[in-house]
């Protein structure tokens, strides 16, 4: 049995580590899994204390890290912290700014680099686990050091389908849903695209606003036009999968923010065909034209080496094209049911016994864990 201490956040896809551990590996300290756990990313006190850490990181201009001083046989590390103290360990990273907090600002300083890249070549730092393939080019981007780059194995997020296992809930037409910011998270697309549809098919879009909603005009408009239940959010995961996901036919996010998108994965365990954006790490989650469909967005907040752009506004931006193309895809969808279950069932295996199964995610981390205790790092 392999002792590995796990720090982890409170995100879904560490609830996942607690609750189906790889095969041999014990978690420390020991956590009962709870279900369907809430987590409030951006909470007032979350807030405060990401503001407080931020500063203090942004003051010293070093990357984050975190001490771990008992011995164990090995850490693994989250939402890229380095570890201080005595052990090996391994950590995984959404992007190379989760070094520096997602402060993309930061990785311009010298300084901070240079002790990333100091950390990154110890010996204490055995794996780094990047969340996807978009994930490692953008460490290469800014350290592509061959005894860096040999360190790096991609280990993709996995979900536990039985949470999402809530009997499906009938109704008259299908039901299309977005989940997100209205901007970043391609809302505002989401609805245009909708609008030019709703002439010509009989559907309903459920909109789940978070953080940051439409205008009030927007939504009135939108609601004169179609069948409209705009959410403002946060609303608590129980519902989301009980009463939102479970009655959905198809999911539409075209974000251009996103490291990942986990999102996709809880629509995927429900059997919904996902359309989204060529954006970062999306590509790898939706097969254009087996799972769902990508357009292309408007602008990007990464581009083509990962590299984020934070000085990007997003409210003036035109989205037209992309509510165009996000129109094309949605109507392929509502035409056809028959397309809707094909694409639907592709991504319900790739969470189920695919890249993104906690099998698949489980055979990687044993063989990370494992070679990291064995082998000295190239």
């Amino acid at each position: 049995m392999i002792r590995v201490y796990l720090f982890r956040g409170k995100h879904p896809l560490y609830q996942t580590l607690v609750s189906h551990p790889p095969d041999g590996i014990e978690y420390l300290p020991r956590q009962k899994s709870a279900g369907i756990e809430e987590y409030r990313l951006h909470s007032p006190s979350y807030s405060l204390l990401r503001r407080v850490s931020d500063g203090a990181y942004d003051f010293l201009d070093v990357p984050r890290c975190v001490p771990v001083l008992r011995g164990y046989d090995l850490v693994h590390s989250s939402r890229g912290f380095f570890v201080l103290g005595p052990n090996r360990y391994v950590v995984d990273v959404e992007h190379v700014a989760s070094f520096v907090g997602m402060q993309h600002r930061r990785l311009a300083s010298d300084r901070a680099r240079k002790l990333i890249r100091k950390l990154l070549l110890s010996e204490k730092c055995r794996k780094v686990l990047p969340h996807c393939e978009a994930a490692r080019s953008s460490i290469a981007a800014l350290l592509n050091e061959r005894a860096i780059l040999d360190k790096m194995t991609v280990v993709y997020p996995s979900i536990d389908v039985n949470l999402h296992s809530f009997p499906k809930v009938s109704h008259d037409v299908p039901e299309i849903l977005f989940i997100g910011e209205y901007y970043w998270k391609g809302g505002r697309e989401v609805i245009e695209a909708c609008r030019r549809l709703t002439k010509k098919h009989d559907f309903k879009l459920t909109f789940i606003s978070l953080r940051v909603h439409a205008p009030p005009r927007v939504i009135e408009r939108a609601k004169s036009e179609m069948n409209l239940e705009y959410v403002v959010g946060p609303i608590a995961r129980q519902e989301l999968f009980e009463r939102i996901y479970s009655r959905a036919d198809i999911f539409a996010m075209p974000t251009y923010l996103d490291t990942f998108g986990y999102a996709f994965l809880e629509a995927m365990a429900y059997g919904l065909p996902c359309v989204g954006a060529s954006h970062f790490a999306v590509p790898e989650i939706i097969e254009n034209g087996v799972s769902g469909y990508l357009v292309n967005p408007p602008i990007r907040f990464f581009d083509s080496r990962g590299v984020g752009h934070p000085e990007l506004s997003v409210e003036s931006v035109d989205g037209t094209s992309t509510a165009l193309e996000l129109s094309v895809c949605l109507e392929k969808l509502l035409d056809s049911r028959t397309l809707r279950e094909r694409m639907g069932s592709e991504g319900k295996r790739a969470v189920t016994s695919g890249k993104f199964s906690i099998t698949s995610r489980n055979a990687l981390l044993k063989e990370v864990y494992e070679s990291s205790l064995v082998h000295e790092p190239a």
